[in-house]
Order: C-alpha cells, then structure tokens, then sequence
C-alpha cells in the first residue's frame, strides 16, 4: 500500500507491506521513518525522527539524508580536475568541506515519482543540479519485504567528484527504548584508513586489531566506552573493503533485546562507521532532548577524495560516464 501525504513543501511517501512500513521524505532524499517488527510481532521506528519536520531544514547533522556530490570530508575543501579548480566551503573545522557544504543535496526537494511493480515499491527522487556543475541525480529507493534498497544514478555534463550515500540512523531497539551500546556489529573488513585530529584521510591504512576490529561480531559499548573519552566521542571511522560487491555483507548490527537485526549489502568498497556522537538541539521522537550515541550509521561510499590506492575505487567521475552504485538495508528477526 502506498499514500502520498503533504505538509507544506513537504511529501511524505509511505510505504507499508506485512514486513515493514517505510516513510520517504523528498527533502534531501530522505528516510523520514522505518518501522519493523520486533521477536513479539510489534512494528516499531528504528531510525532516529526529528519531533518537528520543519527540523529538517536545519538538518545540520544530515539525518536520514542522501549525501552528495561528496560524502565525507574535503581536505582544505579543495578539488582539482582537469586543471580546473574547485574551492568549495569550508564547513568543517574552518578547513575542510563536509558532505558538500552549500552544494549538498541533503538540502535540496526532489521531484520524484512512484511506481508498483508486483510487490516492489519504486520511489525515484530526481533533483538537476546547476550549480558549479551541471548534473542530473536519481535516487531510486526500491522496497520488497523487509528490504531497502537505494540505487544512485549520476550524469553530468563535466567531470567531478561524485560520492552519494543515505546517512541513516539506525537504532533497533524500537521506539529509541535504549541507547546502541548493547548492539552488536561486524563488519566484513578490519582496514581502516587514518585518520588526522580534523578526522582527514592521511591515505594510510591500519590493519586493526583492538577496538575498530570488528571482524567478530561484538557490542559496540567497549569501544565507545574507551572513545568517547577522546575528542572523536565515539567511532566515525571509515573503512576500506577490497573488491567488495553486493554478494556480501559488508555490516551487520544486531539488538539482542528486540531480537531485530539487519545486514548492509553494498556495490561500494568503503563504508563509513559513525555512533552518533555529534547532537544538536532539535527534538527527537520517543526521546525528547537529544542525547548521544542512540543510533549507528553505515555509510556506504567510494573512497575518499585525496585516496587513490590502485585498486580502490575512484570518486572521480568523468564527463559522459553514468554513475551507478547501490546500497541494500536487509532487516531480519532471530527467532
């Protein structure tokens, strides 16, 4: 069953099937809402909501929002291609451009339109973007069951740095009962890149063993317990999984108590793993007052820009070339 709803600007395109029921917002592309079924059968949210949609707008913190051009951050907000010179803002730390700065399309309305085929639910937002360059994005949200998946279309008229994701909070305790220390992770990779104090790429790779080693599935509660004693508060860590593809599962989280579970599947070779350490002052449903580390994110993303390993993939998209890559959110339930 699908049903568009209106408040103000704002379209709100809900999808509901015996599995999960899904609300999509055509500002920024977003997830505005997941619900799915716990061990006793109760559909509950398991993403973080702002209380006020007109939140949205001021979104600093990019929640449920497709990313893009640039996910991640820009050292000295700086791109050169072609020998032609981008300066873009810097929003981070006064030095570096994150997630786009003004060009992002985390707050920009999309078109969009809906389509049922069988029992899959398509949902295409179109946003052409004139501005420094010339593009045309799709992001293709696509439900089947208990399954999302989001494919991101890129052409444009020049060559430029293109690296799209969905910066979902996810919290699968229901209805934000709990915090996300108790969910287990594991990630299907235990490179990651190092990262400067401004958390920069320096293009070094660390093989972990302690902490970000997450090859074994474990709680994230050690680890945020030692990290948020540090300037980071918790892990934003990005992390390299050689010739990855959409056979495998590239993370995995877990709520012991609701029993609810869920497995990220990506085309991408990079995934940023972030615990909500960073709040504003906006309103939370089910929590009120916002408060750190009630939600995990899994970023799916090309390298970053300034990482060139042979081998990895290349955020550069050239002119005339299609961008297509794809991240799928499968939530299951452990009897």
């Amino acid at each position: 069953m699908v049903n568009i709803n209106y408040i103000k600007d704002f379209a709100i395109v809900e999808i509901d099937n015996d599995f999960i029921k899904v609300e999509l917002l055509n500002y920024g592309a977003s997830i505005y809402s997941i619900k799915t079924k716990d061990y006793l059968g109760n559909f509950e949210d398991v993403v973080l909501q702002y209380d006020n949609i007109d939140d949205y707008i001021n979104n600093n913190i990019y929640l449920n929002a497709t990313i893009g051009p640039i996910a991640g951050r820009v050292k000295d907000a700086y791109i050169k291609i072609n020998d032609k010179e981008y300066n873009l803002d810097k929003n981070s730390d006064n030095l570096h451009c994150l997630h786009s700065g003004s060009l992002a399309l985390s707050y920009k309305f999309f078109d969009f339109e809906v389509s049922e085929i069988g029992d899959i639910t398509e949902v295409v937002f179109l946003y052409e973007n004139i501005d420094v360059v010339n593009y045309l994005v799709k992001v293709i949200y696509r439900i089947e069951k208990a399954s999302i998946r989001i494919d991101y279309e890129v052409e444009s008229e020049e060559s430029f740095v293109f690296n799209l994701t969905n910066h979902a909070y996810f919290n699968l305790s229901g209805n934000l009962k709990s915090n996300i220390k108790n969910h287990e992770v594991r990630l299907n990779t235990n490179k990651r890149h190092e990262l400067t104090n401004e958390l920069v790429v320096t293009g070094i790779l660390i093989e972990e063993k302690d902490i970000y080693n997450f090859l074994k599935t474990k709680k994230v509660e050690q680890g945020i317990k030692h990290l948020e004693l540090t300037a980071k508060g918790g892990y934003d860590d990005i992390f390299y999984s050689p010739n990855n593809d959409l056979r495998h599962v590239m993370a995995y989280v877990y709520d012991p108590v609701s029993k609810r579970g869920m497995r990220v599947r990506s085309s991408y070779d990079h995934l940023v793993f972030y615990s909500h350490n960073n709040i504003n002052a906006l309103n939370l449903k089910h929590l009120g007052k916002h408060q750190k580390h009630y939600a995990l994110c899994f970023e799916c993303q090309k390298s970053p820009y300034g990482f060139f390993e042979k081998g990895a993939s290349n955020p550069v998209l050239k002119a005339a070339n299609i961008y297509q890559e794809t991240i799928i959110f499968d939530f299951f339930i452990k009897e």
